[in-house]
C-alpha cells in the first residue's frame, strides 16, 4: 500500500494543473497509463480560447459557447469558466508555456499573444504554440510536476477501481453514502496491483474515443475513468453527446491524425472532389460553422457521392504562413507525401471528444465524496450538446486549479480498513484468445450504428451486441488475474453501452446527437441533461 494525501488518475493538463496546486497541501500521486505525454493534451493542436483581446468580451464569448452547445450549457458555469480564462491563462505562461507571440522579442504579457479563430467563435480569441499548443503545455507542466519533491510519478500503472464501500467490510456498521479513499492500480511492468491510498483523488483520464474504430485519440483513450466513476455509484450525464472532428486526415489504410480547426481559421477551405465549396449551404458561417453542423455537412455530402473523404484546400493561404503557423501538420503531410502549400488534403470525421462525462461541479466535485473530476472525463455543463472549439483546454484548466484550491482538500479523513487486492493466480490464455477481439468489435459496432446520423433501430441493435460483449468480457475479468487489456475492453464496452442508452433516451436532434427519426430539435420537451 502506498500512501499519500492526493492521488491524481491521469495526466493531461487538468492532472497536472491539480497535482502541482494540490502538492501544496500535502504529497500527490500521479498514476498514468503509459507516460505523461500518453494523453490527450498532448494532441491538442488549435489552442485555448480566451478573452485576451480589447475588442472581444466575455459576453461573446459566453454567447458562443452556449450556442455552439445547441442551449444545453449551464450560463453560469460557462461564464464563469470563461471569465476565469484570462488570469489561468497567465498562470500556464508563468509556468513556462511559450505561446506564440505577436512579437517574438516583446515580453510574454497576455496582449502579446498571437490569436486565431476557430469554428463558432465570433472573435480571434484562441491563443496558440503554432499548432503543437498542448505539446507545449505537457512540457511546461511535466517540467515543474517532475521537480517538484512533493510530487510522486508512476508511469505505465492503470487504474482498475476506485476505493469505496463496495470494497471495506463494514463490520462496525454502515458507512452511508459513498466515499473514496484511492484507487487500485495495475503496474504493467510487474503485472502487480498496488493499492493508493489517499485524502483525496482526481479522476483526470480524459475521454473514451477508442470506443470508436475512427478516431483522433491516443490508444490510452478508453473511458477509464468515467467506467471506474460509473461502477463506484457516480452519475454520468449527457454520454450521447460524442463530437467528431470535421477534419481528420484520411488514408485508404485507416491511418488518421487531427487537422487543426485554425487551419480554417486561417482560411482553408472544405472541398468536394471536384473542387465545390459546400459549407456556404449548410450555416452562414461557413466553414467555420460549429464542429457537430461540419461533421454533418461532410457526412451528408459524402454518402449522397458514394465517397469516403473530401478535401480541405489550404493553398489560397501564403505558403509562409502556413509553414511557420503549422509545421507539425507539414511535417505529417509529408511522410504521406502531400505538400499543403499546393495539395488539398483528404479529410473525414472522426471520432474526437466527449461533451458528456462524470456529472461534475464547476470545482470537480462528483456525487462520490472525496472524489473529483476534471476534464474530458468530466461533464461541468460547459458544453452542452456541443463543445465549441478549444474550450476543452480552458475547461480543465479551470475546473483543475478550483477543484486544487477547494476548502475541501484540507480535511481530515478518518479511512477505514482497506483491504489488498484480491489476487487470483490463473489467466486463461485461451479462452482469452477468443474473446479479445471484442475490442475491435466494439469499435466497428460504434462507428457504424451510434456515429454522426442514429436511428433508433440501429441504436438498439448496438446495445444488443455490445451489452452481450460487456457480459462475456466482465465475466472473464471476474474468474481471471487481472491484465490490462481485459480491463481497457470491459471499459470500453460499459461507456459504449452508456453512450447508446442515452441516446435513446433522447428523442430529437440536437449538438452532436442527430437521430434521423426525429431530424428536429424538441426544445419542449429535451432542452434538459440526460443522466444515468
Amino acid at each position: 500500500m502506498k500512501y499519500y494525501d492526493f492521488l491524481v488518475l491521469g495526466s493531461g493538463i487538468a492532472g497536472l494543473v491539480f497535482a502541482l496546486e494540490a502538492s501544496k497541501k500535502g504529497r500527490v500521486a500521479i498514476v498514468t497509463k503509459k507516460s505523461l505525454y500518453d494523453c490527450n493534451t498532448e494532441y491538442a493542436q488549435g489552442g485555448i480560447a480566451a478573452v485576451l483581446d480589447a475588442t472581444d468580451s466575455f459576453a461573446r464569448h459566453c454567447a458562443d459557447t452556449y450556442e455552439a452547445g445547441a442551449e444545453l450549457g449551464k450560463k453560469e458555469v460557462i461564464c464563469k469558466i470563461i471569465q476565469e480564462g484570462p488570469r489561468l491563462m497567465q498562470y500556464l505562461i508563468d509556468q513556462g508555456t511559450d505561446f506564440t507571440r505577436r512579437d517574438p522579442n516583446y515580453d510574454k504579457r497576455l496582449e502579446n499573444l498571437s490569436l486565431t479563430r476557430e469554428g463558432g467563435h465570433s472573435h480571434r480569441r484562441v491563443a496558440y504554440a503554432a499548432d503543437s499548443t498542448g505539446h507545449q503545455i505537457m512540457q511546461a507542466l511535466t517540467a515543474r510536476c517532475r521537480e517538484n519533491p512533493q510530487i510522486d510519478i508512476y508511469e505505465n500503472h492503470l487504474a482498475i477501481d476506485l476505493v469505496t464501500q463496495h470494497h471495506v467490510v463494514q463490520d462496525e456498521g454502515f458507512v452511508p453514502g459513498i466515499s473514496c479513499w484511492g484507487a487500485y492500480a495495475l503496474d504493467l511492468d510487474k503485472n502487480e496491483v498496488i493499492l493508493f491510498r489517499a485524502r483525496k483523488t482526481m479522476l483526470a483520464t480524459g475521454g473514451a474515443a477508442q470506443i470508436y474504430a475512427h478516431n483522433t485519440n491516443p490508444d490510452v483513450a478508453t473511458g477509464d475513468g468515467m467506467a471506474m466513476a460509473r461502477l463506484a455509484g457516480a452519475r454520468l450525464a449527457n454520454m450521447e453527446f460524442v463530437q467528431f472532428h470535421p477534419t481528420a486526415f484520411w488514408t485508404p489504410s485507416g491511418d488518421t491524425f487531427l487537422i487543426t480547426e485554425a487551419l480554417r481559421g486561417e482560411g482553408a477551405i472544405l472541398r468536394l472532389s471536384d473542387g465545390t465549396a459546400f459549407m456556404e449551404s449548410y450555416h452562414p458561417m461557413g466553414n467555420l460553422a460549429p464542429r457537430d453542423i461540419v461533421s454533418r455537412a461532410i457526412d451528408t455530402e459524402l454518402k449522397r457521392r458514394g465517397e469516403k473523404f473530401c478535401y480541405l484546400d489550404a493553398t489560397a493561404i501564403p505558403a509562409d504562413k502556413l509553414r511557420t503557423h503549422f509545421p507539425y501538420i507539414e511535417n505529417r503531410l509529408l511522410e504521406y507525401g502531400i505538400d499543403f502549400t499546393k495539395d488539398p488534403i483528404p479529410v473525414a470525421p472522426a471520432a474526437h471528444y466527449f461533451c458528456g462525462g462524470i456529472l461534475s461541479t464547476i470545482d470537480g466535485l462528483t456525487d462520490i465524496h472525496n472524489l473529483f473530476a476534471a476534464g474530458e472525463v468530466a461533464c461541468s455543463g460547459l458544453h452542452g450538446a456541443n463543445r465549441l472549439a478549444s474550450n476543452s483546454l480552458l475547461e480543465a484548466l479551470v475546473i483543475a486549479w478550483r477543484a486544487a484550491n477547494h476548502p475541501s482538500l484540507d480535511e481530515e479523513i478518518e479511512f477505514p480498513l482497506i483491504p489488498e487486492w484480491k489476487r487470483m493466480k490463473e489467466f486463461n490464455e485461451n479462452e482469452w484468445v477468443v474473446i479479445s477481439h471484442n475490442r475491435e468489435i466494439i469499435g466497428t459496432i460504434m462507428h457504424g450504428y451510434v456515429g454522426i446520423r442514429r436511428s433508433r433501430r440501429l441504436l438498439k441493435y448496438a446495445l444488443s451486441r455490445i451489452e452481450n460483449i460487456y457480459n462475456e468480457i466482465n465475466n472473464f475479468y471476474q474468474h481471471n488475474a487481472v491484465r490490462g487489456e481485459v480491463v481497457e475492453t470491459r471499459n470500453m464496452a460499459i461507456i459504449a453501452i452508456a453512450v447508446i442508452r442515452s441516446a435513446l433516451s433522447r428523442r430529437e436532434s440536437r449538438g452532436a446527437h442527430f437521430l434521423i427519426d426525429n431530424p428536429q430539435r424538441d426544445d419542449i420537451h429535451y432542452q434538459t441533461d440526460t443522466v444515468i
